[in-house]
């Protein structure tokens, strides 16, 4: 049911794809069709057969000089739901002006899915040029990898880094593999697949691409069966049929068979189904605000004698029409047939307390970026920003009063919260204990925590030094479970702290805010000492920002909200 669901909404989502091949047919010439070039009857094929179903394909052939033209690039790729890319643009040289075109494509946010397609003699290794490509990593970085490996030869690995987890972590302790030993400190943490691949990398470096400009950061993920998440890009391989996917619902089918393969499928069906009812809405402002006219708005405008001001308002209004029609939409993923039968399959299947923390984290937080480079974000409420070691700084000031700084002196109210250790911990207490899940992977304790103190506990004289050092910390753990447990119906104090804020604006992310509650001695003043540096993390959203807002100035009102619990 759930591959029939995808297939349903991909048909839907998906109507206007592009395919570029270098040798794909340019219907715009009027050369004829040469049959011996199977990717020319192939693009004839998928054009005749998108148009049949009402869709629409752009047929591409590819030459080295497109690369050097935004303008073309950016007809390539605007208002694209689906890209078809060969891996080989050009033999095997061709690898890389693919890459670099994934690249682009990956950098327009609108785009939802590329589809290397290819019938390359080399199609099982095109996940370990991708891991390469968008690796973040450097000449530098990957040297240092082949150093700390170097009693591995060439080909030593290759037989394991296209595997399934299970038998990758079997392949790695047979062979020895010392992930601890792992020299990039930053991925040590990621999954061990992920890490032998780039070490099998490491070791075949001439055979792979690296980006023009390796310092460039992309979140990915390897969701298996030769697909992955790179940034908010679905990107997977599949290999040209050319004879199947001349019928778009066989091309389609098998695409969604690998989508529903990843766990983040349904959350990135739900986003493409909402987008459909946007795009299928006949217009998006209705009649009750077509009954006004543009000298009410602007007399409005007038009135109010602020656009910043007047532009969150009339944001607010987009906003609600959006929230009406999403509201009133029949989503097929919501039905309650559809949604028993994905609970039944699901029941034997427990999620990891890393899954639960990532839904906790899409519930309490997004992350503001402008949708214009040169856009600098003013501080607002909601933002939360790192300080040194593991302070975190929630800004709970009035929106009105972020919009107007002067009116308060530039002086602006925070939470001052710190980072929560223990996860299973967290996940229990959830928003009873003012806890956030954060999306640089951590939990921050906005309040006070000082309740939970570390206990003495004096050695036996029975026990060695390491069963104390056991007992101890199990004493410490069992003590802090039992302290946080008091909190789970009654909350933690939180004090505002004000902060004078010389600049609102954020600037590559970082503000400065100088704490005018400090205290010095008589004599020993270092303004210096004043003030700090402290980075944009992420915005928690209204609901949650207000609840700590209203808790730590003492008002009365409740806000729910909805944390996973275990």
């Amino acid at each position: 049911m759930y591959n029939k669901k995808a297939f349903e909404i991909l048909n839907s989502s998906i109507t206007n794809a592009i395919f570029i091949d270098e040798k794909a047919k340019e219907f715009y010439s009027e050369t004829p069709l040469n049959s011996d070039v199977a990717e020319e009857k192939l693009s004839l094929d998928l054009f005749n057969a998108f148009k049949k179903n009402g869709k629409n394909l752009t047929v591409h052939r590819f030459e080295k000089s497109n690369l050097d033209d935004p303008n073309l690039i950016d007809y390539l790729f605007k208002g694209k739901d689906l890209i078809l890319l060969d891996w080989e643009l050009a033999g095997l040289s061709g690898q890389e002006y693919s890459l670099e075109l994934l690249q682009r494509a990956i950098g327009a946010p609108y785009i939802n899915f590329c589809c290397i397609y290819s019938s390359s003699a080399n199609f099982n290794e095109i996940p370990l040029f991708l891991d390469a490509f968008f690796s973040g990593l450097s000449e530098e970085n990957f040297e240092s990898i082949k150093n700390q490996y170097e009693h591995f030869e060439v080909n030593d690995l290759r037989d394991g880094v296209n595997l399934d987890d299970e038998t990758v972590v079997k392949f790695i302790k047979e062979n020895d593999i010392d992930l601890d030993a792992f020299p990039i400190e930053y991925l040590k943490g990621k999954s061990k697949v992920f890490l032998l691949r780039l070490i099998h990398v490491a070791l075949n470096r001439s055979k792979f691409f690296l980006p023009k400009h390796s310092e460039v950061k992309y979140e990915i993920l390897n969701t298996g069966d030769n697909s992955f998440m790179i940034n908010n890009t679905f990107v997977l391989t599949l290999k040209k049929d050319f004879g199947e996917d001349s019928d778009i619902g066989s091309l389609l089918k098998r695409i969604s068979e690998i989508i529903t393969k990843n766990k983040g499928s349904f959350f990135q069906l739900l986003g493409l189904e909402m987008q459909s009812v946007f795009n299928s809405n006949e217009r998006f402002i209705d009649e009750t605000i077509l009954k006004s006219s543009t000298e009410a708005l602007f007399k409005l405008r007038n009135h109010i004698n602020n656009d910043r001001t007047f532009g969150t308002i009339v944001k607010k209004l987009l906003i609600e029409q959006a929230t009406l029609k999403l509201r009133t939409a029949k989503l097929g993923l919501l039905e309650s047939v559809f949604l028993d039968s994905k609970s039944e399959e699901l029941k034997s299947r427990e999620p990891t307390q890393e899954d639960l923390f990532q839904l906790n984290v899409f519930y309490n937080s997004v992350t503001v970026r402008g949708l214009h480079p040169d856009n600098i974000p003013n501080l607002n409420f909601g933002d939360v920003f790192k300080g040194e070691g593991k302070e975190y700084y929630l800004c709970i000031t009035a929106l009105c009063d972020c919009y107007f700084p002067d009116k308060i002196q530039s002086n602006f109210y925070f939470a001052k919260g710190t980072e929560f250790d223990n996860l299973g911990l967290a996940l229990t207490l959830g928003d009873t204990a003012f806890l956030s899940f954060l999306p640089n992977g951590k939990v921050v304790l906005w309040g006070d925590a000082e309740m939970v103190k570390k206990i003495k506990i004096k050695k036996s004289e029975d026990e060695t030094d390491e069963q104390f050092e056991l007992r101890k910390e199990l004493e410490y753990l069992r003590f802090e479970a039992d302290a946080y447990k008091k909190f789970l119906y009654k909350p933690f104090f939180i004090k505002p702290k004000v902060y004078n804020v010389e600049n609102n604006k954020l600037i590559n992310n970082k503000m400065r805010i100088w704490d005018i509650t400090n205290k010095y001695k008589e004599d020993k003043i270092n303004q210096n000492l004043n003030y700090f540096d402290v980075e944009y993390i992420t915005t928690l959203r209204d609901d949650y920002t207000q609840r700590i807002s209203n808790h730590a100035f003492g008002h009365p009102a409740r806000v729910g909200v909805d944390f996973v619990k275990v």
